[in-house]
């Protein structure tokens, strides 16, 4: 049997042949992928420990595929979609699972003096904001490290609005409907941001909050509200990056409820074509829950304008009743134990 995605990929690539003489369509993507190594990993199905080697996938940024496209609808109007999947190269499973087609991001939208409005799937607010203030571009050693990835997913049934920039001010809204019968809260999400850009320095401020299914901030990581500051500074081939951020989930039955995280972190372009990353991060919960740490080290080496080299190495040091997994998005660590790790690869873009 012929795979639905396997299909819908064909299609969209015909159709976006047929369309380019009356819109404008591209086909872009990155595959990321390298070797892995954690330390102190454990392994419930046979209740092993040590470190851990494997083929890194998605660890210095998400391999992707995905059509974008516009058409002038005259007067400085335009039509603008995206459809957007992940996946992992490493076994070439894709992130959404069989059931979603389009993990990251499928919506349809208009852009013109007003600014830009989006109705669809696309990734939070968090997600594009928090991305922009960290050193490390948010790789699997990064600020989502000690928020376990609260700034990540994608938001389904969202309607964003973005305003042109005036001065050097944007500002962003979107909401998430959670599509409950006589009730708004349960499994919606919203969220809004200022942003002021100048070629020296930026400076962002952020709110947002994600609801669970009974309309509650239930999880301190996944279901909570979360309040973000930060900004960046350019001083030649130096860029110095620092955040604040804190989140609260007072709906939880057991935990803390509160968490308060911020860093600190620099990027340093060393020759045209290699850059140094190096950055420093903290969350302090609440409930006498404690500490941790990350400290990471990388480096960019662009081969060409599509293809570079990364290497990045860190450790997390956990508290005593702290359990953060030094990278991303492999599960929950081991409580009051440290883990370092280390990621090299190659990301391709197209």
């Amino acid at each position: 049997m012929v795979k639905p995605l396997a299909v819908a990929i064909l299609l969209a690539a015909t159709c976006a042949g047929q369309a380019q003489a009356q819109t404008n369509v591209t086909i872009y993507g990155r595959v990321d992928a390298g070797i892995d190594y954690q330390s102190n990993q454990f392994n419930a199905a046979n209740n092993t420990r040590g470190g851990q080697w494997g083929t890194g996938g998605n660890s210095w940024g998400t391999s992707m595929f995905g059509f974008k496209g516009t058409e002038d609808l005259g007067g400085g109007l335009k039509a603008i979609f995206t459809l957007e999947n992940g996946f992992n190269a490493g076994n070439g499973q894709t992130n959404g699972g069989g059931s979603t087609l389009w993990s990251r991001r499928s919506f349809v939208g208009l852009s013109g003096d007003f600014g830009t409005v989006k109705i669809g799937r696309d990734l939070t607010l968090p997600s594009d904001i928090v991305w922009g203030l960290d050193p490390t571009g948010q790789q699997a050693l990064s600020s989502a490290t000690l928020v376990k990835g609260r700034s990540w997913p994608q938001t389904s049934n969202q309607v964003q609005y973005i305003s042109p920039s005036f001065g050097g001010f944007t500002a962003q809204g979107a909401y998430g409907f959670g599509e409950v019968a006589g009730a708004t809260k349960p499994k919606s999400s919203s969220g809004v941001a200022l942003s002021f850009v100048q070629p020296a320095y930026s400076l962002v401020a952020m709110y947002d909050v994600a609801n669970d299914n009974n309309g509650q901030y239930s999880t301190l990581f996944t279901n909570s509200k979360e309040l973000t500051i930060g900004g960046t500074v350019n001083i030649d081939k130096l860029k110095l990056y620092a955040a604040y951020q804190n989140l609260s989930a007072p709906q939880t039955v057991a935990g803390p409820d509160k968490a308060n995280h911020f860093w600190v972190g620099a990027n340093y372009q060393l020759t045209p074509a290699l850059t140094l990353i190096a950055a420093a991060y903290h969350v302090k919960l609440n409930q006498n829950v404690g500490s941790a740490n990350l400290f990471m080290l990388g480096t960019n080496y662009s081969l060409s304008k599509r293809t570079l080299l990364y290497a990045s190495i860190g450790t997390v040091r956990n508290g005593a009743n702290t359990n953060f997994q030094v990278e991303t998005g492999d599960g929950t660590g081991l409580t009051g134990q440290n883990q370092n790790a280390f990621y090299t690869g190659v990301s391709h873009s197209f």
